[in-house]
């Protein structure tokens, strides 16, 4: 198993997670986890960055990197290279997403199976975006005009905090962009498209409430909802917006900001999910994850729960139950925490779907008495429905034309 964190690009370390409770059920399988750059050092992009020669996306090349170690050497820890899974949450999930369409899809595939909780990704686009960002990080830093040599001797932590402020100043989003490498596309797009690589077992999973439970900031009426359109993809026509607009009526939501998260669930999380279910013909496990308040993250606390005992280093203990969030996420997306509670009954059945799904490339395989069965999406759109009670399937909350439309990145 292949763990790639999330974090939005910026945060996270492979250090968040331990495989505690997932060896309590099974200890055949070997749990690898690796650090890539984020910020500015992973995600530097724009036309003059690429005309003196940088690498674009520098932290999408570490997790090829990563995957690539590990076929290389894993056999020499005892495992098999052609029975990696991988799994990633968040802009983890995004990260082994875009290993898929890497070159338009014309590279080898590096793993056997995925299993991705909320791909997380804003696929805002344009050279002007990234050039404009890479200019105002680099003016305050004493790199007037964007020298790349200048840009490398300028102190990391100075270049960091110089991103965060302009990231904050001018709404630019930290992602990965489109480069006419790497990314020759946004990958929903590219999965729309039919342009990857990977055959294999397939699992994919979302919340309710991704996003979408508390109203955007600062989109007070209709006309602000059109203006955040435009601040998120600045080359999005009027036509589509439109469009846009009646696929989100205004009748559905309480309030404008309410109705932007929404659109935003769609494009940040969600609608990839659908993109690449389409892509691999319907031949995958889909899940919606209806656990608590079911916001970002609510997720990760169950698949990491353990009930270890924590050896301090004073020698002591602390006992009790353990749980590690993914990029610091805790239950219903807050930030740090975690369940705290007693052993969950989900959080067990939850991770027999992830563990079964690692060694056998089937959720149903193992411990098929304790689980509920989970379909797969076929015709009918089935979704595993993942509840504190019981869980029970449902028709894909997705599959509806407005999850498609964004799939065809019309906006670029």
């Amino acid at each position: 198993m292949v763990w790639t964190y999330g974090g939005g690009f910026t945060g996270g370390s492979k250090s968040q997670n331990t495989p505690e409770g997932l060896f309590s059920l099974s200890k055949d399988f070997i749990f690898v986890a690796y650090n890539y750059r984020l910020g500015m050092t992973g995600l530097a992009n724009g036309p003059t960055f690429l005309h003196e020669r940088g690498t674009s996306n520098a932290a999408l090349w570490d997790v090829e990197q990563a995957f690539k170690w590990t076929r290389k050497y894993i056999n020499k820890f005892g495992g098999d290279p052609e029975s990696i899974t991988a799994v990633g949450f968040s802009a983890g999930a995004s990260q082994t997403l875009f290993q898929l369409t890497r070159f338009a899809g014309h590279a080898e595939q590096l793993f056997a199976q995925v299993y991705v909780q909320s791909p997380g990704f804003v696929p805002g686009a344009g050279h002007h975006r990234a050039e404009t960002f890479w200019q105002n990080v680099s003016s305050p830093v004493g790199c007037d005009g964007g020298s790349l040599a200048c840009m490398r001797n300028v102190n990391f932590t100075t270049l960091q905090d110089a991103g965060t402020s302009v990231t904050s100043d001018y709404t630019y989003q930290f992602q990965p962009r489109v480069d006419g490498d790497f990314v020759v596309d946004t990958y929903e797009a590219q999965f729309y498209q039919n342009r990857f690589s990977f055959s294999g077992p397939f699992v994919v999973t979302h919340e309710v409430h991704e996003a979408n439970s508390r109203a955007w900031s600062g989109v007070n009426t209709t006309v602000d909802v059109s203006t955040y359109l435009k601040i998120f993809f600045p080359s999005i026509t009027n036509d589509v917006i439109q469009q846009l607009l009646e696929y989100y009526p205004d009748s559905d939501y309480s309030s404008p900001g309410l109705r932007f998260s929404d659109m935003k669930q769609s494009f940040d999380l969600t609608a990839h999910n659908l993109a690449a279910t389409h892509a691999l013909g319907n031949n995958t496990w889909n899940a919606l994850i209806a656990l608590g308040g079911a916001t970002h993250g609510t997720d990760q606390s169950y698949y990491w729960y353990s009930s270890y005992t924590r050896v301090t280093s004073s020698g002591g203990s602390s006992g009790g139950n353990s749980t590690a969030g993914a990029g610091g996420v805790a239950p219903d997306g807050g930030m740090g925490g975690g369940m705290g509670g007693a052993l969950s009954s989900g959080s067990v059945r939850m991770q027999k779907y992830l563990v079964s799904f690692i060694l056998t490339g089937n959720p149903n395989q193992m411990w098929s008495s304790d689980k509920t069965y989970w379909p797969k999406y076929g015709a009918n759109a089935t979704n595993l429905v993942f509840t504190n009670g019981t869980f029970y399937t449902a028709k894909d909350d997705l599959a509806v034309p407005r999850t498609t439309f964004w799939n065809q990145a019309l906006w670029y």
